[in-house]
Parts: structure tokens; C-alpha cells; sequence
């Protein structure tokens, strides 16, 4: 009797554990006809310009888009005004308001655990997209929550991150020295996980054989995406170069006619010196002189970020008759426009790594703008010195390049009509080439014969 009891209750318990699974695990949402993807930075998407193409090359080809960060700065109209984007928010960790002066592992700890939870809370909701795009870095947390929830969650999801750099490396830079075990137990951490990501994008062939040599990742799942300019960075006339000059306050006193314009764009953080460029400005007032007059620099500094008032004090104590400098943080919209009325453009990125590259040269060249950029072993895949541009190690050589470039017109004509060739290789074209299969959409056959290139952070 006792046997066929305990039969009894083992087949009714059997047969309830699909009723348990049902009633415990949450049911998956109504799947779409549609395709879905999570895109997913770590920061402000306002500022996060390759996400913002990512999310508009998904819609073009049919996605739906779940765009997930930081929304301190607006993103592009054209994501805002589109049906077919949610925009989810991540709420920072500063707005616990920890109290000052508790050491950095702490902060760090409850930051983590706090930013842990509130992407989970988000991703939930969204299982059963099919793709889940994240941006690297940071790293953490962001690496871990996808790894469970493309494991545990949602296993429909395929993971996919694309490496802008190293999380490791820019801790290392925070921390003073890569030696730091923190910055080590990063290093691991980045390693580890990054591996159960499906694919893998990332801005430079470099990084590419790092990720394979140092990193450990298949080959064949590692797809190089260079960064490539966007429709709306595009070369201005003369006509809106003069309405420009004329209309905008930025501009006021500036002389097209005698004057030169010079921008760079910063998020003003340690990976950019500025006083590099400062430096130069200095030397080329100084070799201004009555009988060798150099043309008047406009020096415009776009951007935003923690080192500006730093920045400003800096420039403060300069004293200059030939060169003038002025700051401005430029909508969206209005970014592109500025950047086109340039003469020349200058990039003091100097990446953490040595792997990754500068979105702001790629916007100037998009406007057919040159480029003065400080070398790192990764450049070369972008700028290509006497083509495209010029490259300095220091504040003497950016000085030369700046009198150079002023007083020999044929070396500016020969540098401008090499930035106008970058100009052919548009970011849509790129995509759908290379990222466009990972996606499972298609080649257009009006775009396989794109012209080849010899090319390969958010500051507005």
C-alpha cells in the first residue's frame, strides 16, 4: 500500500512541475512580428553618437528599438521623433547622494550594485528581442546584467557587444597606473565575460587582433566596424559658410576673408591635454610677427565635461594678439554645420588603449574638413599624414603644422581634397556592408561597389 502511495505521489508531482514552471517563471511578452533590438549604452545617449547610428541604421532596415542609457542630452530628432524607438532610462548612481569622503572601493561597490539592479529591472521587460547591441566601455556593470540576461532571461537574445575601447584602460588612466589591482580585476572581468558575447564589433582593425591574441575571442565571431561619418556631416557652400559667419554670435568679429577658423571638439577628460593646444597657440602668436604676419586663429573648443572650468582657468592666464579661443557646447543639429565652416580641425585624443579612434576626426572629415590629430598606434587606420591630414606628437609640431598649413596654400588644398575623399564612405554604406549580415540584412547590391577607403567618445 505504502508503494503504490509513493507512486502516487511521485506521478502527481511529476505532472505538476510544468504547472510550477508555468505559475513561477514569468511568462515571455507577445513576441512582435517585427524584429526587436536592445541598444544599450552605459552613458549619456545624447552624446553617444555611434549608439545613435546603430539605433538608426536598425530602424532603417526595420527594427524595432529599445534605446537604453543615460538621457541627460536629447539625441538626434530624427531617434526622438521615430515611432518605432523607446527610449528607456537609466537613472546615474550620483543621484543616491552618498555621503563625501568614503574611499573609492566603496562608492564603486554601490554603484555597481545599484546600476546592477536598475538594468535588470529595465532589460526584463524587454526579453525576447533578438538582438541586444551594448556599447564597451564601461564595462561593468553592464557586461555581467547581458551575460545573464542573454543566458538565464532571455535566451532568444543574441548578444552583441561593440568594443569602443577598453574598460580596463580608462580605469587604469582614472587610477593613475594599470597595475592597480582594481584595474586588473577589470581587466578579468572584461576578459571573462566579453567572451560569451554572440559577436563582437569594434572601431579598428587593432583591436580586433587584440581582442583575438589578448582576449581570446573566436576570429570568425569579430566583425571590424570602422567608425564612418553620418548623413547629416556633409561639406557647407560658400553661400552657407558666409550665412553661418554672418548669423551666428559664435562667430562675432571673425573674418572669413582674412581670418582662420580652427575647432576641435572635447569631452574635456585626462585622454585629451589640452594645454597641448594651448601651447601651440602660444608659439604660433609668437612667430606673428610685422614683418612675417601669420593670419588671425578663431580657436573653437566644442564640448562639455569634468576638466572644463580647469580648461578655462588654463586659458585665462594666456596672453595672445594673433589668436583668439572660445568655447561652446553645439545641439546636434548644429554641431555638423560649425564643424563644416572650418579651415582645419584638431584631435588631441590620445587613446587609453592605443586601439580605438576618435569620432570627432571621422565627423570632420564627413564635412570635408582636415585634420590635425595627435599620433597613437591606432591612427593610422584614420588619418594619413600629407592625405588627409597631418599628425603632431607635441605642442611644437602642432604649432609647425598650424603655420604650415596657413602659409602654404597647396599643402591645405592637397590635405582639404583628401578629408573630401573620406566624404564617399558614408556610415549607412558601412554598416549594412559589414554589420548589416550579422543583423540578417542583406547586401543592397546599388551598394557592393562602395569606393574602398584607406580608413579604419560624444563631444559636441
Amino acid at each position: 500500500m505504502a508503494f503504490y502511495t509513493t507512486a502516487a505521489i511521485c506521478v502527481v508531482v511529476y505532472l505538476l512541475i510544468p504547472v510550477l514552471l508555468y505559475l513561477l517563471i514569468p511568462r515571455d511578452p507577445t513576441i512582435n512580428p517585427r524584429k526587436r533590438a536592445i541598444v544599450l549604452v552605459l552613458g549619456d545617449i545624447g552624446r553617444s553618437p555611434r549608439m545613435q547610428y546603430h539605433v538608426l541604421s536598425l530602424l532603417e532596415t526595420g527594427f524595432l528599438v529599445d534605446f537604453v542609457g543615460y538621457t541627460d542630452t536629447a539625441p538626434l530628432q530624427s531617434i526622438t521623433d521615430n515611432p518605432d524607438v523607446k527610449i528607456h532610462e537609466i537613472k546615474p548612481a550620483e543621484k543616491l547622494g552618498l555621503p563625501k569622503g568614503l574611499p573609492f572601493i566603496i562608492v564603486a561597490v554601490i554603484k555597481v550594485l545599484y546600476l546592477t539592479k536598475q538594468l535588470y529591472q529595465i532589460l526584463r521587460p524587454l526579453r525576447n528581442a533578438e538582438y541586444l547591441l551594448v556599447q564597451n566601455p564601461p564595462s561593468l556593470p553592464t557586461m555581467f546584467v547581458c551575460y545573464v540576461f542573454t543566458t538565464f532571461v532571455s535566451r532568444r537574445t543574441r548578444y552583441v557587444i561593440d568594443w569602443h575601447n577598453f574598460g580596463y584602460t580608462v580605469l587604469g588612466l582614472k587610477l593613475g597606473s594599470e597595475k592597480n589591482i582594481l584595474v586588473q580585476v577589470n581587466k578579468w572581468y572584461e576578459r571573462w565575460f566579453g567572451r560569451y558575447a554572440f559577436a563582437h564589433l569594434c572601431v579598428t582593425k587593432l583591436m580586433a587582433t587584440v581582442l583575438v591574441r589578448d582576449f581570446k575571442v573566436n576570429a570568425f565571431r569579430i566583425i571590424p566596424l570602422p567608425d564612418r561619418p553620418a548623413i547629416q556631416f556633409q561639406p557647407l557652400s560658400d553661400e552657407k559658410k558666409a550665412n553661418l559667419f554672418s548669423t551666428n554670435p559664435i562667430f562675432d568679429g571673425f573674418n572669413p576673408a582674412t581670418d582662420k577658423l580652427v575647432i576641435t571638439s572635447t569631452s574635456y577628460t585626462p585622454d585629451e591635454d589640452l594645454t597641448v593646444l594651448l601651447d601651440a597657440l602660444s608659439q604660433y602668436d609668437s612667430c606673428s610677427t610685422v614683418e612675417t604676419p601669420l593670419p588671425k586663429i578663431l580657436t573653437l573648443v566644442t564640448g562639455k565635461g569634468p576638466l572644463r572650468e580647469q580648461f578655462l582657468k588654463d586659458v585665462s592666464t594666456r596672453s595672445w594678439s594673433n589668436v583668439e579661443l572660445r568655447t561652446a557646447w553645439l545641439s546636434a543639429e548644429d554641431y555638423p554645420v560649425v564643424i563644416g565652416a572650418a579651415d582645419i580641425g584638431v584631435s588631441l585624443h590620445l587613446s587609453t588603449s592605443g586601439w580605438d579612434l576618435p569620432m570627432k576626426v571621422v565627423d570632420m572629415f564627413g564635412c570635408g574638413v582636415p585634420v590635425l590629430a595627435r599620433d597613437f598606434p591606432a591612427l593610422s587606420e584614420l588619418v594619413v599624414s600629407n592625405r588627409n591630414g597631418l599628425i603632431f606628437n607635441n605642442s611644437d609640431e602642432l604649432s609647425k603644422h598650424l603655420i604650415d598649413i596657413f602659409t602654404k596654400p597647396e599643402l591645405l588644398r592637397t590635405i582639404q581634397k583628401g578629408a573630401s575623399v573620406e566624404c564617399s564612405n558614408r556610415w549607412n554604406e558601412m554598416w549594412r556592408i559589414t554589420a548589416g549580415p550579422l543583423f540578417h540584412i542583406p547586401n543592397r547590391e546599388d551598394l557592393t561597389e562602395v569606393p574602398s577607403s584607406e580608413s579604419s567618445d560624444d563631444e559636441y
